[in-house]
């Protein structure tokens, strides 16, 4: 959908917590963020520092230039994990 987006010149960027699947996908641009996947912008109840990744996340369309450029944000999670059936979720472990 990004590339279609693109297409019609308009720039997309994605938030990923697991660089390699991204890389494979070949979207256009994108920041790393390391939260636990189904965390994108970070811990519940934190409005201000979600408000800053999305700025950040925003301000990345400037500096990537390149097609498939990346950004790693400079965030990390610091709520208690979050856990799915039993496990805790961790940065850039898909399961």
């Amino acid at each position: 959908m990004q590339r279609e987006i693109e297409a019609w010149g308009i720039p997309t960027i994605s938030l990923s917590t697991h660089p390699p699947v991204t890389r494979r996908l070949a979207v256009p641009r994108w920041v790393h963020v390391r939260f636990p996947r189904g965390a994108t912008i970070g811990e519940p109840g934190r409005p201000e520092r979600q408000r800053q990744v999305l700025l950040d996340t925003l301000r990345a369309l400037e500096s990537i230039e390149a097609p498939g450029g990346s950004v790693a944000l400079p965030y990390r999670w610091e709520a208690p994990p979050i856990a799915w059936r039993g496990q805790a979720l961790r940065e850039g472990v898909s399961t």
